[in-house]
């Protein structure tokens, strides 16, 4: 389990330092009167969370590692969820760091 936890640490790490990034570069798109959109994920069904950044969707899944890490305990439900989530963030992450170096 604690490897588990080490390797969702490693992810919310290296998600962290993309994330300000992002957030940054959409601060300053939206200065400039570009990206009028309400939310980064739509859906809903992957977050509970809804925000123009991405940083709140991140500290959602840091508080559920914390919880998960604290208790001791978790389901696969739990586990499942946290895992889709961090590929989710990744994967936008990504395609939004290729989308503005076009």
């Amino acid at each position: 389990m604690d490897q588990l936890l080490e390797q969702l640490d490693q992810n919310l790490k290296d998600l962290y330092r993309k994330a300000l990034d992002a957030d940054a570069i959409l601060e300053q798109l939206q200065q400039q009167g570009h990206g009028k959109y309400q939310t980064i994920f739509v859906n809903g069904k992957s977050f509970q969370v809804s925000s123009d950044r991405f940083m709140p969707y991140l500290s959602e899944v840091a508080e559920q590692v914390a919880a998960m890490r604290q208790t001791q305990q978790f389901n696969t439900a739990t586990l499942q969820r946290v895992v889709k989530q961090i590929q989710l963030l990744h994967k936008t992450l990504a395609n939004f760091r290729q989308a503005i170096t076009k």
